[in-house]
């Protein structure tokens, strides 16, 4: 999944793994966890993630290595949250896949503005307690998910394996959309080549059908 934080990545990455019964590699959670349990690794990271920064690409990608060997053993089937958030983890990522015969079939886009992800973020601060979720680190965050994070979404749309949705809604109503469109597509993934595929926007799908965007 490629979104800004807040998006609602975890809440729809937890929905999709659930539906489909496939594991689901959360990134984020895994480095929070070393950082709580101060691991070798969780030092090395800890700064990375209160300032809002990147953490190493090199980190990151062993984490995913980890997630897709277990995800092989389950039965090959995945939802990664948290990755790709640059370009080579994109890259690296599928060269993975490809030496494990278990490439992503989907790259799924949450689109969302980022006062509306500001907002949710600062709330989910309050609840949470989440040291990374102050004004200032949500803007470096979102700095770097514009200059580094979003433009993968172009790598993946010449892949034709691009699938937008519009985030800003009830995370009820992006499931359910999320969740047709999964279905719908899963069958054609095993007959149509990649190189055949085309990206999928439903970002419009409640203008198309008169429905006024609601952020309750």
């Amino acid at each position: 999944m490629i979104a800004p934080p807040g998006a609602g990545k975890g809440t729809q990455g937890a929905l999709i793994a659930a539906h489909f019964d496939i594991p689901c590699i959360v990134i984020g959670e895994k480095l929070r966890d070393h950082v709580a349990r101060q691991t070798d690794l969780g030092q090395a990271v800890e700064s990375h993630l209160s300032r809002g920064e990147l953490v190493p690409d090199e980190i990151v990608m062993d984490l995913v290595h980890e997630g897709y060997i277990a995800a092989k053993s389950a039965g090959g089937e995945y939802v990664v949250d948290g990755v790709p958030r640059t370009l080579a983890q994109a890259r690296a990522m599928y060269v993975t896949g490809v030496e494990l015969k278990m490439t992503a079939n989907i790259a799924l886009h949450l689109a969302a503005d980022d006062k509306e992800v500001t907002r949710r973020l600062l709330a989910r601060a309050v609840v949470e307690r989440r040291s990374d979720d102050t004004e200032d680190v949500i803007r470096q965050r979102l700095e770097l998910y514009h200059q580094v994070t979003h433009p993968i979404l172009a790598w993946y749309a010449d892949r034709g394996i691009l699938v937008s949705v519009d985030a800003m809604r009830p995370a009820s109503r992006v499931g359910r959309e999320i969740i047709v469109a999964l279905e719908a597509m899963r069958p054609l993934v095993d007959y149509v080549p990649e190189h055949l595929r085309r990206p999928v926007d439903l970002t419009g799908l409640d203008a198309a059908f008169g429905h006024a965007p609601s952020l309750l």
